[in-house]
């Protein structure tokens, strides 16, 4: 309990108004060894409560001053301006009678210069900021008693090492230092042992898997060009209240923003070059409900106050272990349960084996919603809309709603339901496989039917050229392919040919994934671009009608090729070559 500790009496009742009453286990550990004085060395994951676990002894430390021109006594290092105003705030109410000042960039300087002169007592900023502050002779850090470094190992892959030394520096060698992160990266450690007197070392992370245990980890493959679509379907499907997407860029923010708000989704993009004000009004608005989902760059991955966010999907494959963790650690937070996705193409297949081992996450395969499963939660998701409107604004309605529903009967409350969820058109085709539109998934069935002999059957019997034909992959019994939307009509009249039917797929099967073994020796990438130069079919498997080599699966000759034991969902091919961000590529014979 709070009440164990030598916390001053202002700090528990705002803990009591907060509605706070247990600490969490790095509160726990760093609470009393902080009250005594001791530097800490933390690590815990992101939203377990590390702010609170710094905030509260600055609050018990320090002894409120009136002094007018007052240095500051405590300087709290943050590596995003979001987070700087949350830990301001949570100091606010933590230490009402302390003065607290937050310094950030994007903010004008003249209210901050004002409130250092009228003196203050405890400084929360962004390095680059404080920084500057110092150049301009604004800020005094000789009588600073405690520096917080928070999320140390954020403000390292944002550039600020050489930044944070100086303030370092700049402060008195006899200070406290408390330095607190997610993960402890080399510059971290060494931080550590350069400016930190003895750090009791505190690690509530060890060497248990480092994701989230309360969170769902999901994988889905993609197209490159299906990926939008995908995504929106996803947002349908499983309908969160509040969602936050990850992107790579600025510009993937703003454009993937816009497109989901065209496809009938709320949402808003927050990233490093809007305007601050922009930032609060969209977080605002996230925060409030009123934008479902938040889609944003790496500003958004931590230290944000943001409750509840059911759902958090990653574009692309993170660069890194540690991206992957803490854009993870926006959901599944104070035990709730979370569902993170990874939406991954085939070049990236390797980069989510990499995530695998390195962040402990165990990723279930799913596949792309099909378009029975977006239409059916589409309706049920309008349905619930139109059971929530309050019954005393139905009146203006009734009339106009008894009109539809004599002249259509129960096609005029679909239709409503439609308009509700935005349906005006039926929906484009799209592969069942990775989600691209404009293609369509078909089964062909037939004895002995492999690969190779499924490409010569759609480009023999159907008059298709290799080229357009998108991803195939076998099923027990059959192979499932893609074929342009535009041939959909000749592949189905060709149903019967050489004992090979066809019929246009609604679910998909269970696919068959290609054994570790077998990986080097089929092409993979389709439409999507991502062909595999210079691999070689095994010998007597290449295609008779010289298909274009850039499909998956086991081979005509090999038409048994077992389902390996234990698989999960298989639509989901391991045969892509690895992408070349997550280790060497295996060189090729004659290099």
């Amino acid at each position: 309990m709070f009440t164990d500790y030598a916390l001053p009496p202002e700090a528990l009742a705002a803990l009591v108004v907060q509605g706070i009453t247990v600490p969490t286990a790095i509160q726990e550990a760093v609470i009393p060894v902080a009250l005594e004085g001791r530097d800490v060395l933390g690590r815990a994951r992101t939203g377990t409560g590390k702010t609170l676990a710094f905030a509260l002894p600055i609050a018990a430390r320090l002894q409120p001053s009136h002094e007018r021109g007052r240095s500051p006594r405590a300087i709290i290092l943050a590596p995003t301006r979001e987070l700087a105003r949350q830990s301001a705030s949570v100091l606010e109410w933590s230490a009402p009678n302390l003065s607290v000042l937050a310094v950030y960039g994007g903010a004008a300087y003249s209210p901050q210069e004002r409130a250092l002169q009228r003196g203050t007592d405890v400084i929360v900023g962004t390095p680059g900021r404080i920084i500057d502050h110092l150049d301009r002779g604004t800020l005094n850090l000789t009588g600073v008693e405690i520096v917080v470094l928070d999320e140390a190992d954020e403000m390292l892959s944002m550039g600020f090492e050489d930044a944070v030394e100086r303030i370092l520096r700049d402060t008195p060698a006899g200070r406290q230092t408390l330095l607190l992160s997610a993960t402890l990266p080399d510059w971290v450690n060494r931080l550590a042992s350069t400016y930190q007197n003895n750090p009791v070392r505190i690690d509530q992370v060890g060497k248990e898997s480092a994701a989230l245990s309360t969170t769902q980890h999901l994988a889905v493959r993609i197209a490159p060009a299906g990926r939008t679509r995908v995504l929106a379907d996803l947002l349908t499907v499983l309908a969160p209240e509040r969602a936050i997407v990850f992107t790579r860029t600025r510009k993937d923010t703003d454009d993937l923003a816009m497109e989901l708000v065209h496809r009938g989704i709320e949402a808003d993009g927050i990233h490093g070059d809007l305007a601050q004000a922009q930032r609060e009004r969209a977080l605002g608005a996230f925060r409030a409900g009123r934008t479902r989902v938040l889609v944003a760059t790496d500003v958004a991955s931590r230290g944000l106050d943001i409750p509840e966010v059911d759902l958090v999907v990653q574009t692309h494959i993170p660069q890194d272990a540690e991206a992957y963790i803490h854009r993870t650690g926006r959901t599944g937070r104070a035990g709730r349960a979370g569902t993170a996705i990874v939406l991954y193409t085939d070049r990236e297949q390797r980069g989510l084996k990499f995530l695998e081992r390195e962040t402990g996450a165990r990723f279930e395969m799913r596949g792309a919603p099909t378009t029975l499963e977006v239409r059916e939660a589409s309706a049920a998701n309008a349905a619930t809309q139109a059971r929530n409107v309050p019954t005393d604004v139905l009146d203006a309605y009734r009339d106009e709603a008894q009109r539809l529903l004599d002249d259509l009967g129960l096609d005029g409350v679909a239709a409503a339901l439609a308009c509700i969820a935005g349906v005006t058109a039926p929906a484009p085709a799209a592969s069942l496989i990775t989600g691209e539109e404009g293609l369509i998934t078909v089964l062909l069935h037939a004895e002995h039917l492999g690969v190779s002999r499924a490409v010569a059957w759609l480009a023999g019997q159907a008059g298709l050229e290799s080229r357009n034909i998108g991803k195939v992959r076998m099923f027990e019994g059959g192979v499932a392919a893609d074929v342009p939307t535009a041939s959909l009509e000749a592949v189905m009249a060709a149903s019967g040919n050489q004992d090979v039917t066809v019929e246009r797929a609604t679910n998909l099967p269970d696919l068959i994934e290609v054994p570790q073994r077998q990986q080097s020796r089929y092409e993979s990438g389709g439409r999507d671009g991502n062909r595999r130069q210079g691999s070689r079919y095994p010998q007597g498997n290449r295609p008779s009608s010289s298909p274009s080599p850039r499909y998956e699966g086991a081979s005509s000759t090999h038409p048994e090729t077992p389902r390996p034991e234990g698989a999960s969902r298989p639509s989901f091919d391991r045969s892509a070559r690895p992408s070349s961000s997550y280790g060497p590529r295996r060189p090729r014979r004659g290099e």
